[in-house]
């Protein structure tokens, strides 16, 4: 029978492992710019929609290809895949939700402003949401690494 001391050697080598799986897991700075430059794509969608036919879509198609490369490339820099189902873990989610919230109320303020002839405002707009949603992005990468580092499990 294992006395209490190995229990607790083994709980204390499952923490080590945890923090260190945590610490692989910080963003690099081309990482944040390249989402920030892939959530103005998204942004930049709405105005360009009403200037140019179909840009929604070649604009959507872009968005996705940058979020998975930059999906891809952090789990090679940083050794911890984190694939594209991150809203799984609990103290990331609520600033994966606000993500969705900014890029949606962002899309149709824009949207709205375009077409009432306010093209400035709308890239105000833009320019904001690409900020939040990047800050919210950071956020989220944050909780997912607190949630690594305690052990909480992702749903």
């Amino acid at each position: 029978m294992r006395d209490d001391t190995e229990h607790v050697a083994e709980l204390e080598m499952l923490r080590a492992q945890r923090a260190q799986l945590a610490s692989h897991l910080k963003t690099p700075w081309w990482y944040v710019a390249a989402m920030a430059a892939g959530w103005a794509v998204v942004c930049a969608t709405p105005i360009g929609t009403h200037y140019i036919p179909n840009v929604g879509a070649w604009g959507g198609v872009l968005a996705i290809m940058v979020f998975y490369l930059l999906q891809n490339a952090l789990a090679r820099v940083t050794g911890v895949a984190l694939g594209t189902q991150t809203l799984r873990y609990p103290s990331g989610r609520a600033w994966g939700i606000a993500v969705i919230v900014v890029i949606v109320a962002a899309s149709e303020a824009e949207a709205l402003l375009v077409e009432n002839g306010l093209l400035g405002a709308a890239i105000v707009v833009g320019v904001f949401a690409t900020l939040a949603g990047t800050a919210c992005w950071r956020g989220h990468l944050q909780g997912i690494r607190r949630d690594l580092e305690t052990g909480r499990e992702a749903i």
